[in-house]
């Protein structure tokens, strides 16, 4: 039996189903998590369409985008840490934030780092821009000087803030100890894509500590907010020495992570 079976459907959506009884080694522990569900369930008004538990089974969408086209580009898998849920539901990575306007990972980030220009349409509904932007990145059909995949460390969607948001969130729910294990899990996962997607002069840049620190190797420092912003969280992917890994800040904090992620590109 797998802690964490991840199935990949059309666009860049996975089905991913936990077994509980894998997850937590103790009563406590699936106890802890029993009491939270309903908080976290309420905590974003798309957790109902993405998340479905059975017993000790848990089920829910999540987002991973891999195209299997390939250039003369080196590739770049950029590894996020977690799913906003309305993003998952809406079927493509940074679908929308605030009053439904682009999300800054793209306007703010990836254009003025150089990394990667999408067509935005103001006129068009999210559901056409989200299917523009994914056929692009599928279809590599964008300006960039790299091939781009994207990832998450952690493949369980939640509010993209709150009690319950991020990453943060997901442990609040299932517990730290629990995290530890689902981490081991999901880390070979994206070590799976990274080797598979990652063509010569590729790299990892991870945009989150648990990204960081789940994929970094060994004798990589560990993440600092502080190594973060200088630009000097760099080393390899681990069980892979030819693979690059960078860290820049957190999508929230945009001018830095921009900054320092064109500088190290």
């Amino acid at each position: 039996m797998k802690l964490i079976k991840f199935k990949k459907r059309k666009g860049c959506t996975i089905d991913c189903t936990i077994d509980l009884d894998l997850l937590f080694e103790t009563k406590d522990e699936i106890e802890r998590f029993n009491a939270k569900w309903k908080d976290f369930i309420d905590s974003d008004p798309d957790n109902k369409k993405v998340y479905n538990k059975k017993g000790n089974i848990l089920s829910y969408k999540s987002e991973q985008l891999i195209p299997t086209k390939i250039d003369k580009r080196p590739s770049l898998l950029l590894v996020l840490g977690n799913p906003a849920t309305h993003s998952v539901e809406t079927g493509m990575f940074f679908s929308f934030e605030g009053d439904r306007k682009e999300h800054r990972f793209w306007s703010k980030i990836l254009k003025p780092a150089g990394v990667l220009d999408l067509p935005f349409e103001p006129g068009l509904s999210i559901e056409k821009l989200n299917k523009q932007r994914r056929d692009a990145l599928f279809n590599l059909e964008y300006e960039s000087p790299f091939r781009i995949g994207l990832s998450v460390i952690i493949s369980m969607p939640s509010a993209p803030g709150g009690k319950f948001g991020g990453i943060a969130g997901v442990q609040k729910l299932i517990g730290i100890k629990a995290m530890r294990r689902l981490e081991q899990v999901e880390t070979k996962r994206v070590i799976a894509c990274a080797k598979k997607f990652i063509t010569l002069k590729g790299a990892v840049i991870a945009f989150q500590k648990n990204a960081w620190n789940n994929l970094c190797s060994e004798n990589d420092p560990k993440y600092d907010i502080k190594l973060a912003r200088a630009g000097k969280l760099k080393g390899h992917l681990i069980g892979n020495m030819k693979i690059p890994q960078l860290c820049v800040p957190p999508t929230r904090l945009s001018g830095p992570c921009s900054r320092v992620l064109k500088g190290l590109l």
